[in-house]
């Protein structure tokens, strides 16, 4: 059956097109625009209009495609997560994109947001360990996640605020590593999340493991299940952490916005690891948007914070 899926989140904007019998799924499409809500949500607590008139674009551009594939918009799954969670001007976006696109958007709790996304990177893992910890870095916050193995299993999630594009901002007004101690400070839960594997999800890290690769566009079958230590990440952000981001676009042309924002994902990545001792990274192309596709019964109203 084909079904379609919308992630709006605080850096990116997706579009999953694709068949799921109930068990194995099949991309037929899957777009990707950077349209950061999270921009300046620290300090306006609202969303900016570059940001507003950058998703609503994708919006558009993403209801096209989905209408030529003749799949009913009522039915396309749409979600929403930190940004929306906190900007106070989500709810007015949202009802001008049901109103004039008609999508109908569910803002989802960072619980929701881990379980899905736990869903939807599945059951890819080796038989001879009993659970993973997967990270998400998203623009404004990275979710944690616990999940079992064999049979898979969600367990529990942790929500940091920190982010891509919050990272970024601190960095640029000189603060990151006051910001960071004080969000590691204020959530000793997350010392639960130690291990020595990580498995990564979301743009952030699949776009790091493009650039590890040296790939000139992005490819998600060359960087799906790909396996890096910790210590030639580290080796890797050092490397480009000075570089402006016109030399990061030069180099990386397939980052296109997301350039802005990659250092500043990449160091949240590496103190995380840090504190969780990670010594391994595993890298998944699949995520939020795959989980909401295969909720059969759609999303668990308990995870809904939010809807328009």
């Amino acid at each position: 059956m084909l079904k379609a899926s919308i992630d709006i989140g605080s850096n990116t904007t997706l579009l999953l097109i694709a068949e799921f019998d109930g068990q194995s799924l099949v991309e037929r499409e899957s777009c990707l625009r950077v349209t950061a809500l999270g921009k300046d949500l620290d300090v306006n607590k609202q969303f900016c209009e570059e940001s507003i008139n950058a998703t609503y674009s994708a919006l558009s551009e993403y209801l096209e495609l989905i209408q030529k594939y003749e799949i009913p918009v009522h039915e396309v799954i749409v979600t929403a997560t930190e940004a929306s969670r906190v900007a106070s001007n989500a709810s007015s976006f949202y009802q001008k994109v049901k109103s004039e696109l008609g999508f109908a958007v569910k803002i989802i709790s960072s619980e929701g947001e881990a379980f899905y996304t736990a869903m939807g990177v599945g059951h890819n893992f080796l038989d001879n360990v009993s659970e993973v910890v997967m990270m998400d870095i998203g623009g404004a916050s990275t979710e944690l996640i616990r999940v079992g193995v064999s049979p898979f299993k969600y367990k529990d999630s942790v929500s940091l605020p920190m982010g891509s594009v919050r990272a970024t901002q601190w960095r640029l007004s000189g603060n990151f590593n006051e910001n960071v101690s004080y969000v590691f400070k204020s959530c000793q839960k997350i010392l639960n999340y130690k291990t020595s594997k990580l498995v990564c999800v979301a743009g952030t890290m699949t776009a790091l493991g493009a650039m590890i690769k040296g790939l000139s566009h992005f490819e998600a079958e060359k960087i799906n299940g790909q396996e890096v230590s910790y210590p030639e990440f580290k080796k890797f952000v050092q490397k480009i952490e000075d570089d402006t981001v016109d030399k990061i676009v030069e180099n990386y042309p397939f980052l296109g916005k997301r350039a802005q924002s990659i250092v500043g994902g990449a160091w949240v990545a590496c103190q995380l690891c840090e504190i969780l001792g990670v010594t391994s990274i595993e890298i998944s192309t699949r995520g939020l948007r795959h989980g909401t596709l295969m909720a059969a019964n759609g999303i668990d109203e308990k995870f809904i914070v939010g809807e328009v």
